[in-house]
């Protein structure tokens, strides 16, 4: 349920934009979401449209865009892509080495990227 008060923050940023800029409409809110936050993309967008209901925010669109998890090995210096699960419960083992130092540089993410109004 930690996602409605995120989604109360969201709806609150974005009215704060519109006023800031004179907007009449809040047409679309983008947020980057990381893999490895425990944060469902259902609910918020389920919440904004109910809590945004007589706002200059309603029926705007939510987008989403993935923050996958990135590591970066601390041996070679390459980056790679791993699943959830396999960050969760299996050991990670750069492909490029086989070296098992490595620090992660993506897949946390969560902000506002952009908020589109008129």
């Amino acid at each position: 349920m930690h996602e409605l008060s995120l989604t109360q923050n969201i709806l609150d940023t974005a009215l704060a934009y519109a006023g800031r800029t004179d907007s009449r409409k809040v047409v679309t809110v983008v947020l980057r979401l990381g893999a490895l936050r425990d944060i469902k993309k259902e609910w918020i967008e389920r919440y904004f449209r109910y809590i945004s209901r007589g706002t200059i925010a309603e029926n705007a669109e939510i987008l989403v865009m993935p923050d996958p998890i990135i590591c970066r090995c601390a041996d070679c210096g390459k980056d790679f892509e791993i699943e959830r699960d396999r960050y969760e419960g299996e050991e990670i083992v750069c492909p490029a080495c086989s070296s098992q130092t490595y620090s992660l540089i993506s897949g946390t993410a969560f902000q506002i990227e952009g908020i589109e109004v008129i």
